[in-house]
Protein backbone atom coordinates (compact mmCIF):
# COMPACT_ATOMS: atom_id res chain seq x y z
CA UNK A 1 0.00 0.00 0.00
CA UNK A 2 1.27 3.38 -0.97
CA UNK A 3 0.10 6.82 1.16
CA UNK A 4 1.08 10.06 0.72
CA UNK A 5 1.07 13.47 1.80
CA UNK A 6 -2.34 14.53 2.09
CA UNK A 7 -4.45 11.35 2.07
CA UNK A 8 -6.63 10.36 4.34
CA UNK A 9 -6.28 7.06 5.66
CA UNK A 10 -8.14 4.88 8.10
CA UNK A 11 -7.07 2.72 10.71
CA UNK A 12 -7.43 -0.18 12.70
CA UNK A 13 -6.60 1.22 15.66
CA UNK A 14 -6.14 3.99 17.00
CA UNK A 15 -3.85 2.40 19.70
CA UNK A 16 -1.41 1.85 17.49
CA UNK A 17 -0.13 5.48 17.33
CA UNK A 18 2.71 7.14 18.29
CA UNK A 19 3.58 10.69 19.71
CA UNK A 20 6.34 12.78 22.17
CA UNK A 21 2.81 14.21 23.50
CA UNK A 22 0.22 12.08 25.17
CA UNK A 23 -3.02 11.61 23.01
CA UNK A 24 -5.78 13.77 23.61
CA UNK A 25 -9.23 12.33 24.41
CA UNK A 26 -10.55 13.34 21.90
CA UNK A 27 -8.99 11.49 19.00
CA UNK A 28 -10.94 8.69 19.87
CA UNK A 29 -14.01 10.23 20.85
CA UNK A 30 -14.96 12.83 17.75
CA UNK A 31 -16.08 11.78 14.50
CA UNK A 32 -13.54 13.58 12.64
CA UNK A 33 -10.50 11.75 14.14
CA UNK A 34 -11.77 8.23 15.02
CA UNK A 35 -9.48 6.11 13.34
CA UNK A 36 -9.58 8.74 10.70
CA UNK A 37 -6.19 10.74 9.85
CA UNK A 38 -4.22 12.65 7.26
CA UNK A 39 -0.75 12.13 5.77
CA UNK A 40 1.75 14.86 7.16
CA UNK A 41 4.61 15.88 5.42
CA UNK A 42 7.68 14.31 7.03
CA UNK A 43 10.54 12.27 6.76
CA UNK A 44 10.44 8.94 8.45
CA UNK A 45 11.59 5.23 8.75
CA UNK A 46 10.45 2.95 6.30
CA UNK A 47 7.02 2.05 6.59
CA UNK A 48 6.12 4.28 9.05
CA UNK A 49 3.72 7.19 8.23
CA UNK A 50 3.45 10.85 9.24
CA UNK A 51 -0.31 11.70 10.15
CA UNK A 52 -2.11 14.23 11.91
CA UNK A 53 -5.85 14.03 13.85
CA UNK A 54 -8.21 16.76 13.63
CA UNK A 55 -10.93 17.77 15.73
CA UNK A 56 -13.85 19.39 15.20
CA UNK A 57 -12.33 22.91 15.28
CA UNK A 58 -8.95 24.30 14.25
CA UNK A 59 -7.42 24.11 17.68
CA UNK A 60 -7.88 20.55 17.71
CA UNK A 61 -5.07 19.20 15.87
CA UNK A 62 -2.80 16.48 16.67
CA UNK A 63 0.55 14.86 14.85
CA UNK A 64 1.34 11.21 15.39
CA UNK A 65 3.30 8.42 13.44
CA UNK A 66 1.81 4.85 12.92
CA UNK A 67 3.41 1.84 11.19
CA UNK A 68 1.95 1.10 7.15
CA UNK A 69 0.33 -1.87 8.57
CA UNK A 70 -2.25 -0.43 10.81
CA UNK A 71 -3.66 1.53 7.62
CA UNK A 72 -6.46 -0.13 6.47
CA UNK A 73 -7.71 2.28 3.43
CA UNK A 74 -6.34 5.44 1.50
CA UNK A 75 -8.59 8.41 0.39
CA UNK A 76 -6.48 10.32 -2.28
CA UNK A 77 -7.24 14.09 -2.80
CA UNK A 78 -7.73 13.34 -6.54
CA UNK A 79 -10.47 10.22 -5.45
CA UNK A 80 -12.20 13.57 -3.07
CA UNK A 81 -12.52 15.24 -6.30
CA UNK A 82 -15.42 13.00 -6.76
CA UNK A 83 -17.14 12.88 -3.31
CA UNK A 84 -20.33 14.48 -2.32
CA UNK A 85 -19.96 18.34 -2.22
CA UNK A 86 -20.91 20.28 0.76
CA UNK A 87 -23.85 22.35 -0.53
CA UNK A 88 -22.30 25.49 0.81
CA UNK A 89 -19.34 24.88 -1.61
CA UNK A 90 -20.94 23.19 -4.66
CA UNK A 91 -20.43 26.22 -7.18
CA UNK A 92 -16.98 26.60 -6.25
CA UNK A 93 -15.99 23.01 -6.77
CA UNK A 94 -17.84 22.89 -9.65
CA UNK A 95 -15.93 25.46 -11.59
CA UNK A 96 -12.98 23.96 -10.03
CA UNK A 97 -13.80 20.42 -11.86
CA UNK A 98 -14.03 22.73 -14.81
CA UNK A 99 -11.22 24.41 -14.58
CA UNK A 100 -8.76 21.50 -13.86
CA UNK A 101 -10.53 19.40 -16.26
CA UNK A 102 -7.17 18.59 -18.21
CA UNK A 103 -5.22 18.43 -15.11
CA UNK A 104 -3.74 15.97 -12.08
CA UNK A 105 -5.48 17.88 -9.18
CA UNK A 106 -7.06 17.03 -5.63
CA UNK A 107 -8.93 18.33 -3.04
CA UNK A 108 -7.54 18.74 0.75
CA UNK A 109 -8.39 20.77 4.24
CA UNK A 110 -12.33 20.88 5.47
CA UNK A 111 -13.54 20.54 2.44
CA UNK A 112 -11.57 17.75 1.28
CA UNK A 113 -11.83 15.76 4.23
CA UNK A 114 -16.04 16.38 4.14
CA UNK A 115 -15.76 15.02 0.20
CA UNK A 116 -13.63 12.21 0.80
CA UNK A 117 -15.25 10.55 4.59
CA UNK A 118 -19.33 12.06 4.53
CA UNK A 119 -18.27 13.41 7.81
CA UNK A 120 -18.90 17.24 7.61
CA UNK A 121 -16.00 18.93 8.66
CA UNK A 122 -16.31 22.46 7.00
CA UNK A 123 -18.34 25.45 7.16
CA UNK A 124 -19.60 27.62 4.69
CA UNK A 125 -16.77 30.32 4.99
CA UNK A 126 -14.29 27.38 4.50
CA UNK A 127 -11.30 27.75 2.09
CA UNK A 128 -10.65 25.31 -0.56
CA UNK A 129 -7.57 23.79 -0.25
CA UNK A 130 -6.55 22.76 -4.20
CA UNK A 131 -3.98 20.66 -4.61
CA UNK A 132 -2.10 20.83 -8.07
CA UNK A 133 0.28 17.81 -9.23
CA UNK A 134 2.95 18.05 -11.84
CA UNK A 135 5.66 15.34 -13.09
CA UNK A 136 8.11 18.51 -13.51
CA UNK A 137 7.69 21.90 -14.09
CA UNK A 138 7.71 23.23 -17.99
CA UNK A 139 5.96 26.90 -17.73
CA UNK A 140 4.99 29.40 -15.49
CA UNK A 141 2.14 30.85 -17.92
CA UNK A 142 -0.87 28.36 -17.65
CA UNK A 143 -0.45 28.46 -13.29
CA UNK A 144 -0.44 32.46 -13.92
CA UNK A 145 -3.80 31.77 -15.76
CA UNK A 146 -5.40 29.34 -13.29
CA UNK A 147 -4.23 31.52 -10.54
CA UNK A 148 -6.12 34.31 -12.06
CA UNK A 149 -9.10 31.90 -12.32
CA UNK A 150 -9.25 30.50 -9.34
CA UNK A 151 -9.13 34.43 -7.70
CA UNK A 152 -12.75 34.32 -9.28
CA UNK A 153 -14.49 32.17 -7.59
CA UNK A 154 -16.83 32.55 -4.94
CA UNK A 155 -14.77 30.52 -1.82
CA UNK A 156 -11.24 31.81 -1.21
CA UNK A 157 -9.02 28.86 -2.88
CA UNK A 158 -5.16 27.59 -1.35
CA UNK A 159 -3.36 26.01 -4.00
CA UNK A 160 -0.30 23.88 -3.12
CA UNK A 161 1.73 22.74 -6.30
CA UNK A 162 3.17 19.24 -5.73
CA UNK A 163 6.42 18.41 -7.68
CA UNK A 164 6.84 14.67 -7.85
CA UNK A 165 10.39 14.12 -6.06
CA UNK A 166 10.95 17.67 -5.47
CA UNK A 167 8.40 18.82 -2.89
CA UNK A 168 5.35 21.03 -2.85
CA UNK A 169 4.98 25.39 -2.93
CA UNK A 170 2.53 27.82 -3.00
CA UNK A 171 0.95 28.71 -6.04
CA UNK A 172 0.46 32.24 -4.81
CA UNK A 173 4.15 32.61 -4.00
CA UNK A 174 4.79 30.72 -7.60
CA UNK A 175 3.11 33.14 -9.79
CA UNK A 176 4.16 36.50 -7.72
CA UNK A 177 7.89 36.01 -6.43
CA UNK A 178 11.00 36.01 -7.45
CA UNK A 179 11.61 33.50 -4.35
CA UNK A 180 9.05 30.65 -2.96
CA UNK A 181 8.71 28.49 0.46
CA UNK A 182 9.56 24.96 -0.85
CA UNK A 183 8.14 22.35 1.73
CA UNK A 184 9.86 18.98 1.91
CA UNK A 185 10.64 15.86 3.70
CA UNK A 186 13.12 17.53 5.58
CA UNK A 187 12.04 20.84 6.05
CA UNK A 188 11.12 23.75 4.44
CA UNK A 189 13.58 26.03 2.23
CA UNK A 190 13.87 29.47 0.43
CA UNK A 191 14.57 29.10 -3.20
CA UNK A 192 15.08 30.66 -6.22
CA UNK A 193 11.54 30.28 -8.62
CA UNK A 194 13.28 29.92 -11.89
CA UNK A 195 15.51 26.66 -10.10
CA UNK A 196 12.60 24.71 -9.97
CA UNK A 197 12.04 24.83 -13.68
CA UNK A 198 15.55 24.14 -14.10
CA UNK A 199 15.41 21.57 -11.89
CA UNK A 200 13.55 19.19 -14.28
Amino acid sequence: MEVKVHDIVYLESDLAIESSEAVPDWVSTEETAKNIAVVRRLMTLENVVPIGFRGNNRTKRFAALTPLENIQKVITPEQATFGRMPRSHEQTIVHLRQLCRNIRWGIGGSVGFTMATGIHACTEESDVDVILYKERMQSLQPLQRLHEQFQQLNHRVDVQVEVADFGACLLNELVTSTTVLLRTGTGVFLVQRDNLFRSN
